[in-house]
Order: structure tokens, then C-alpha cells, then sequence
């Protein structure tokens, strides 16, 4: 058998170690506003053009859902990302996403509120809330009625179904909870992911992110100054240590697009100002106004060189794959 130097044999593993290390640096991709933005709800006069989306809930009214103003925002990744080819992937590292409050007077709570303490405090299962004020939360965006995907191709003529459009001008489908066409979607909730009426159905779930600002708990969050300051800017940074919601982010750069929803349960009120949050839109005419913006830390990666056995003269070196994050195919 031909004898192999130990200099051979450091050769081929540093060779080897190469292969299987060659990584792409990891990329910031920042979007400056969304390529899609409405405000969802059902008596919305201006579609895909509105310079505020309001977030509000509507307990206790059973005409509509809990969640009932709800902010959609959605980011065209096909025209950023490079496009992976044949045997790469992408490697998911973080994704951020952030809006920015207008106008509305309410506390700051960077915590998940149970379903329970949203009851009634003559309900046998309410639980007190344990913190002042009530979050904003980040989920993901699903689809009913029809619709079968998110678009960003804004045709007149193609309003509607098969795609959902910033400017459809109907948010439901027949009146009523449960059957908007777009709404607030977490993995891990029953049924198709809807979690519009959660305090209804009696059921906690796994929001994205709950946004988080730089205030403390409790304090009042600051409103925008017209032409002068915007208000406090939310950050919702994405658990991607969740496996269902890592599967949301990568099968939404698959498509080439992340469509994210924000909600809250904070009372809405007729009065000026309100007391619940006002988020600017990419439309907004406030110099001073904030649109909502995504940051991703994304890798792209070529797949290993698939080895079974690499053998110098008589000397075989058997070699096994790393293990790797999960990533997008």
C-alpha cells in the first residue's frame, strides 16, 4: 500500500475543511418603508393610502373582531435579496421590523397579556393583568375568501381575487367577525392561524414579537408633533428561535415578499386624540412622519460539496456533513 506523509494527509484535510466551510459573510438588507401598507378594517374610505392606521380592539361587540383595527405591512424581498441559485440556501439571522406611533394616548407594556385578562373581572377565569397599559404585538398575515397570495402589483383591474391588493377596497368578505380577508396569523394557533378573536376563543398563542421601545413600563408613549417630531418608534424583533415562526419568515422570502401584521387590544375612543395607537403608513405627509421599516440578516450559503469518501493513494478519510441552522431552500 503507497504511504502517505502526514503533510499529504494535513493537505487534504485543510482541503476538505474548505469545502465545508465555505460561508457567505452575513448581509443587512434595510428596507426604508414598505412596498405595502394598509390599514385593515372594515370601514377603511381610503385603502392603501391612509396616513394612519389606528390599532383597536372590540371586545364585547360580537359584530366584530376583537382585533378589529389591525395594520398590515408588507416588504418586496425579490427586489433586494440576491436570488440564490442551484445547491445555496438562505440562512435566516434576524429580522426586525419597526413602525412608528403618531397620535394616541396610552401606556407602554413590552409584555404578552394572557387572553384572561382581557375578561370581564366578573368572569371566573379573568386573571389580573399583572403590569399597566396593554402591548402591541407582531404576527404574521394570512388569507381567506378566496385570495391566494399577497401582490404588490397594484392593478385596478385586478383587484381582489385570486390576489390581495394594498388598494382592495373591501377589507371583509360578508360582514361580520371571522371573515375579513387578511388577519393577524400566528402558526400556533387553532384552526387557519387566525387570532383576531383569541379573548373570544379562549386562547393564548405565540405573537412574533411584542414591541419594544425605550421607555419603562407604564410610561405614557410619546405622540408625533405635527411637522416638528415623530412619536415613539416600536421594534418588534422577530423570535426566530420558534420553529413555526422561522417556517412564516422562510416561506415568505421563498415568494419574495414578508407581509406582517400589527395589532393590539388597546379600547378605541371617538374622542380627540384617542387612547389608542395611531402608527404612520409609507403615505403619511408629515415631514416628521416615520414609516415602518424591516431590517434582515440574511446569509446566503452554498450547499457542501456532497463527499462520501475522499481517498488519497491507499489512505481513505471518511467525512460527514456539518449539522447547519435550519435555512430556506
Amino acid at each position: 500500500m503507497k504511504r502517505v506523509s502526514l503533510t499529504s494527509v494535513a493537505m487534504i484535510l485543510a482541503l476538505v475543511t474548505g469545502l465545508y466551510n465555505t460561508t457567505a459573510s452575513a448581509d443587512l438588507f434595510e428596507f426604508s418603508a414598505p412596498d405595502f401598507d394598509r390599514w385593515v378594517y372594515p370601514f377603511n374610505a381610503m385603502p392603501g393610502s391612509r396616513p394612519a392606521a389606528p390599532t383597536f380592539g372590540a371586545i364585547g361587540d360580537p359584530g366584530f373582531d376583537q382585533r378589529d383595527g389591525q395594520f398590515l405591512v408588507g416588504f418586496n424581498t425579490a427586489a433586494v435579496l440576491p436570488a440564490v441559485g442551484p445547491g445555496q440556501s438562505y440562512q435566516i439571522n434576524s429580522v426586525q421590523v419597526t413602525a412608528t406611533h403618531s397620535f394616541g394616548s396610552f401606556e407602554y407594556d413590552p409584555t404578552y397579556d394572557p387572553y384572561a385578562t382581557y375578561l370581564d373581572p366578573n368572569d371566573s377565569e379573568f386573571v389580573a393583568d399583572s403590569d399597566e397599559g396593554r402591548p402591541i404585538l407582531l404576527t404574521g398575515a394570512g388569507l381567506r375568501n378566496g385570495h391566494i397570495a399577497f401582490t404588490f402589483n397594484l392593478d385596478p383591474n385586478n383587484a381582489g381575487v385570486p390576489f390581495y391588493e394594498e388598494d382592495d377596497p373591501f377589507t371583509f368578505g360578508p360582514p361580520g367577525a371571522e371573515v375579513r380577508n387578511t388577519y393577524a396569523f400566528s402558526p400556533d394557533a387553532p384552526g387557519n392561524g387566525d387570532v383576531s378573536n383569541n379573548v373570544l376563543d379562549a386562547f393564548d398563542f405565540v405573537p412574533f414579537a411584542v414591541g419594544t421601545t425605550g421607555l419603562s413600563p407604564g410610561d405614557p408613549v410619546d405622540e408625533g408633533v405635527l411637522g416638528a417630531s415623530p412619536g415613539s418608534t416600536f421594534t418588534f424583533d422577530v423570535d426566530l428561535r420558534n420553529s413555526q415562526t422561522l417556517d412564516y419568515v422562510a416561506a415568505g422570502l421563498a415568494h419574495g415578499g414578508l407581509f406582517f401584521t400589527i395589532s393590539s387590544l388597546h379600547a378605541a375612543s371617538q374622542e380627540q386624540g384617542g387612547t389608542n395607537p395611531n402608527f404612520y403608513t409609507a403615505e403619511n405627509f408629515d415631514p416628521g412622519a416615520i414609516a415602518p421599516t424591516l431590517t434582515l440578516d440574511v446569509s446566503v450559503i452554498p450547499e457542501p460539496v456532497s463527499i462520501a469518501l475522499l481517498a488519497y493513494g491507499g489512505v481513505s478519510l471518511g467525512l460527514r456533513p456539518r449539522r447547519r441552522t435550519k435555512q430556506l431552500v
